[in-house]
């Protein structure tokens, strides 16, 4: 690596000049060991420059110098570039890859980004569960964050009495400065389980105590509640939640990075304003302690005493309207699922599986659709041996689908080629492979 130019970008990096940062830092990578650090730095510049693309590609390179002792954070930081591209499961497997570094300590920013693409995945109990060990994670400096978002998990999960620990367990933390959104998703939480009273204290102090904005759905909430306690009996349900805090998209653990945000202090004031929302420590003590499945288990007896309270002025015909409403609505995304070419796994992720499990040697044979072992090998040997690839365009149909990748050897110029799958069950399996001769040279 060449030291000067390294030194000359982490000065403009340092200077917020991140496009010349970026220069300088590729210019003095190289290539071979030694390089991990200066493609580290360059993957960051390119983040804050929003070319999430090439940072992915830079921090591949920075993972390929195997003595780097920072591969953690570099995981880390892929994953979140991964998330910014909206590529979820790769993302993923950036961060449970962060996780596998022993030497990597910051487990909990690792989670919180793992949880946050679980959750755009619609994997709720598994976002959950990455929250709640983000939370508990002893080097997490501000565990609140993850709480409030671990609350949204159950919302979403509807477990709204596991909301409601989640949040208090949030607001019991003096440091956490997002206190005005979690007091509203509490009051949200207060709402959904018929607790109008806890829910328009919690409205009032996310708004007049910490100036928080309330959503429409939040605010529909507020009015709902406070009409519930002049007429009681009545209930008004109101859909939505507000949003939770994703994590930075740079690690702030890596060389020269900066927080993506300040930390405005929270004043004593604020403090005990909030004081009584939190007032059962040993309830909230008891949330950290509790296992999933006793979570569970008091969240649906609680469902199950609400639903008992509903049911009993509840016309039979209503529930077959709903029943048959859902039935029609889950037809109807499925078919519009099809239609789109989406599954699981999904066409990108059975090419780049496929691609990466040769380049490491390992057998193919379950990425193809069930053909003889002779006639995949013929159609792999189409593709040259390579470590390197990148997948171009993926061109969705119900049935069939083409993913245009290019592909660089271990010697020579990039290669493009068309991957051909087929629905297989829910998922995707490759048919065939199809040269590209544009990348030769061969077509207009």
């Amino acid at each position: 690596m060449d030291q000067a130019r390294f030194e000359e970008g982490r000065n403009a990096y340092e200077a917020k000049d991140y496009r010349a940062a970026s220069k300088h830092f590729l210019a003095a990578a190289g290539r071979g060991e030694g390089s991990g650090a200066a493609y580290h730095m360059a993957g960051n510049c390119l983040v804050r420059l929003r070319r999430y693309s090439d940072a992915v590609t830079v921090y591949r390179r920075a993972l390929s110098d195997d003595p780097y002792d920072r591969q953690g954070a570099v995981y880390a930081n892929l994953g979140a570039a991964h998330v910014a591209l909206g590529e979820y499961a790769e993302a993923v497997h950036a961060y449970d890859a962060a996780l596998d570094q022993p030497d990597y300590e910051g487990h909990y920013r690792a989670l919180q980004g793992k949880a946050g693409a679980l959750l755009e995945m619609g994997k709720l109990e598994e976002a959950a569960m990455a929250y709640r060990q983000a939370a508990l994670d002893a080097d997490n400096p501000d565990p609140g964050k993850a709480l409030n978002n671990l609350g949204l998990c159950f919302m979403a999960m509807d477990r709204p009495t596991d909301a409601v620990e989640a949040y208090r367990a949030a607001l019991g933390f003096d440091n956490y400065t997002g206190r005005g959104r979690a007091l509203a998703n509490l009051g949200m939480a207060y709402h959904y389980i018929d607790c109008h009273k806890d829910a328009v204290k919690s409205f009032e102090k996310a708004t007049e105590a910490h100036g928080h904005e309330l959503s429409e759905p939040a605010r529909e909430a507020f009015d709902a509640s406070k009409e519930a306690l002049q007429a009681p009996g009545e209930r008004v349900t109101v859909e939505g939640w507000s949003t939770g805090e994703m994590p930075p998209c740079v690690d702030t653990d890596t060389d020269s990075a900066e927080g993506l945000e300040d930390k405005p202090v929270v004043t004593d004031t604020a403090r005990a304003e909030d004081a009584d929302s939190v007032e059962e420590d040993d309830d909230v003590s008891a949330f950290f302690s509790m296992t999933e499945a006793e979570m569970r288990r008091l969240d649906k007896e609680a469902r199950k005493a609400r639903r008992a309270g509903r049911d009993a002025h509840r016309s039979p015909w209503v529930t077959v309207g709903i029943v048959c409403a859902g039935i029609v609505v889950l037809a109807g995304v499925l078919i519009g699922v099809f239609a789109m070419g989406i599954g699981y796994p999904t066409q990108r992720m059975t090419v780049e599986g496929m691609l990466e499990a040769r380049s490491e040697g390992r057998a193919v044979e379950g990425y193809w659709v069930a053909v003889p072992a002779a006639d995949i090998d013929k159609e792999m040997a189409k593709l040259p041996p390579a470590s390197d690839f990148v997948i171009d365009e993926v061109d969705r149909s119900p049935r069939t689908s083409r993913v245009a990748v290019t592909v660089t050897p271990d010697s020579g110029a990039p290669l493009d080629y068309e991957i051909i799958l087929h629905r297989e069950g829910v998922g995707w399996k490759v048919t065939g492979v199809e040269n590209d001769w544009r990348s030769t040279g061969g077509g207009s």
